[in-house]
């Protein structure tokens, strides 16, 4: 059985150990050793990483049929002596997210009765799913603020193995799913539960612990939240965004909000009056258009091309066109959001898509897509003479292959 120094020093990343077992993970390479301090994934939390011998570790996992560590290398092993290097920065990382997930739900479970049911540790976020739902912002807050004030109090967290059935005589937050040797996780006068996590010694170095998302997940919610380093970074990263907004507004950050209430305000205003004037040009054009209809052997065709049209208008423009008439229509616009429609009016005997595909390999392009009697492709910056070229030849060959 591998001796998991993990448990004995979390802060050691740095030890010697003899290989007992050469074999193989999915492909890859694996070791089991005699000890090591590479926390294997489980109970929610992420493996460690580093290298054995310079060989770089991508995974270490415990093995369902008998508990052996297995060690996944990105090559071979060679040698029975090994010298293992774990990478420091990750497991402080899991070491600060996992203390500071056991003060949080011990917080959650104080100020709300809502105990953790379970827990995941991402590379970006850390998530507790809660039996419980509907916290009001106050309470989220209160929960926060509880939970800080034990990291800044720098409360001892103590760890030690106890024999499940001594478990019943500890007062704990979460008892032991089964029996045998229990390791016991506690935060001093706050928190003592179950856990074979790695873990500081101490609340200070959780550092601050940020809740950053709550949602609910059917009849539990599941609460993002952030710890030290990572509760540091996305500070730095919102505040950073938060500056760049206020200066890109020229008002200061308290008065933000306030701004973009001002803006969204002034842009509800906008897409009316742009609605209006839509409408408008709808009643201007629409006449112009039908001018430009000619017939065809089924009914009638008609292809407009403009330098620039919003491509909503343009959509509204072609549906319009199309109702109530054996007519192909064929629309475009140049433009940064350019855009490409062929729609086909009742009993015109064309698949609106083939004439669109049609179009685009004139023009050395490719997608779209919709339905028999309307397709859109877009065509950002397309070339306009070749347009104009490649809607000219859909109008005399429509009806050919090509």
């Amino acid at each position: 059985m591998t001796e998991r120094l993990y448990w004995l020093d979390p802060y050691m990343h740095q030890f010697t150990a003899t290989v007992i077992a050469c074999t193989a993970h999915n492909g890859q390479p694996a070791v089991i050793l005699d000890r090591t301090a590479f926390y294997p994934t489980g109970g929610g939390q992420p493996c460690d990483r580093g290298t054995l011998n310079g060989i770089p570790v991508l995974e270490v996992v415990e093995r369902e049929t008998d508990g052996a560590i297995l060690h996944i290398l990105a090559h071979p092993l060679e040698a029975r002596e090994v010298e293992g290097r774990i990478d420091w920065e990750r497991r402080f990382d899991h070491m600060q997210q996992h203390t500071g997930q056991h003060i949080l739900s011990q917080a959650f479970l104080r100020i709300t009765g809502a105990q953790t049911v379970s827990f995941h540790m991402g590379e970006e976020l850390v998530t507790i799913d809660l039996d419980q739902i509907g916290f009001p912002p106050a309470a989220i807050e209160a929960v926060e603020e509880l939970a800080n004030r034990v990291a800044l109090e720098d409360r001892e967290v103590r760890t030690w193995f106890v024999e499940a059935e001594e478990t019943k005589e500890l007062s704990m937050r979460r008892p032991p799913k089964k029996g045998g040797r229990i390791r016991i996780v506690e935060i001093a006068d706050f928190d003592r539960s179950a856990c074979g996590g790695t873990h500081v010694r101490r609340t200070g170095e959780v550092g601050p612990i940020k809740i950053v998302k709550r949602e609910r997940r059917g009849d539990v919610t599941r609460v993002s939240f952030l710890c030290g380093w990572r509760a540091l970074r996305d500070y730095a990263r919102k505040h950073r965004l938060l500056l760049e907004s206020a200066g890109s507004l020229s008002v200061g950050e308290a008065m933000l909000p306030e701004a973009i209430r001002t803006l969204q305000a002034e842009l509800k205003e906008t897409r009316k009056a742009l609605g209006t004037l839509q409408e408008r040009y709808l009643e201007l054009a629409l006449p112009s258009l039908e001018q430009r209809v000619r017939p065809a052997p089924f009914g009638e065709i008609l292809v407009h091309l403009w330098p620039q049209l919003p491509s909503s208008l343009l959509s509204r423009l072609a549906r319009r066109l199309k109702e109530g008439h054996p007519r192909l229509v064929i629309l475009a616009s140049g433009g940064a959001d350019g855009l490409l429609i062929v729609a086909c009016g009742p009993g015109v005997p064309v698949d609106a898509r083939e004439v669109l595909q049609r179009i685009l390999r004139r023009l050395g392009r490719e997608g779209g897509g919709g339905r028999p009697d309307y397709a859109q492709a877009p065509l950002p910056r397309v070339d306009l003479p070749a347009l104009h070229r490649a809607l000219s030849e859909a109008i005399r060959n429509w009806g050919t292959s090509d």
